[in-house]
């Protein structure tokens, strides 16, 4: 063997030695095996609904980045998340929290739901005045006041405008959208519309007109009520062709010393 080719040689195991030391030392700086956490698989926005078979994802987390907050595979199911509100914005890709959601179970769950400085309260209903269980949380309804006045004229009037259904009895989403017969609605009102529905229960009936999804969106951003000069209304004079438009009433005359003569006459609405 020539000295050209040992030097070969030498260079050979050399080079080999070198890519071994190089494959060790990828091999050492190895991140640990990841584990599987929960996260957003889309943008979920503060206040809203999650619902876990859209918006939710196990995804892989490096071990020793996994924080003490975040939710395991092996310790939670994905769907205990389902239902649950949003506190804040939460992205897309981001490990979800107990401290960003709240599930119905959890203290608090329904003032996680409510807008800032709105309330919640809540109504009987049946099966006809809660439109036969086709509100769903999240509608849009009016309230409609049905009574009488000065114990005569039947009056209907809607009182409040572009309220949000919170709840239906104790469910707070229905993401199957089946129709539920409820016994109680939970609106979110302001304090001020809380005050009146309290009084309009106290007055007659209530009943619930459910809104269209398109109708006026650039104007049923703001719950309206009759305060601000909203609302409709309508009488039994409205309705039916033997009340034309005002009320009978009758009226004793008498003319010197002949007896009473009762007279009828109509008074117009105003």
């Amino acid at each position: 063997m020539n000295s050209r080719s040992l030097i070969l040689i030498v260079i050979a195991f050399a080079i080999l030695a070198a890519m071994g030391m190089i494959i060790k030392n990828r091999g050492a700086g190895k991140e640990p095996a990841g584990i599987k956490v929960l996260a957003a698989s889309t943008d979920i926005p503060a206040g809203s609904f999650v619902r876990s078979d859209k918006q939710l994802a196990w995804v892989d987390w490096p071990k020793n980045n996994v924080l003490p907050s975040y939710i395991l595979q092996d310790k939670q199911k994905i769907e205990d998340f389902n239902g649950a509100v949003a506190k804040r914005i939460i992205n897309a890709g981001e490990p979800i929290t107990l401290a960003a959601v709240v599930r119905a179970k959890d203290g608090g769950f329904m003032s996680a739901v409510l807008e800032p400085g709105k309330r919640a309260v809540s109504l009987a209903v049946t099966i006809t005045s809660g439109n036969a269980g086709f509100i769903f949380p999240g509608d849009k309804v009016d309230l409609i006041l049905t009574h009488k006045i000065n114990g005569e004229v039947l009056a209907s009037e809607t009182f409040l405008e572009n309220l949000r259904i919170l709840a239906i009895d104790q469910m707070l989403s229905n993401l199957d959208n089946k129709a539920v017969v409820a016994k109680t609605v939970t609106i979110e009102v302001t304090p001020k519309q809380a005050e009146m529905v309290n009084v309009a229960t106290g007055l007659g009936s209530i009943s619930l007109s459910l809104r269209s999804l398109a109708a006026n969106p650039a104007n049923d951003n703001i719950a309206k009520s009759p305060e601000n000069g909203d609302g409709n209304y309508s009488t039994n004079n409205d309705v039916s062709r033997l009340m034309d438009g005002g009320v009978s009433k009758k009226v004793n005359v008498y003319r010197g010393n002949s007896p009473a003569e009762q007279l009828e006459f109509r008074e117009d609405k105003k």
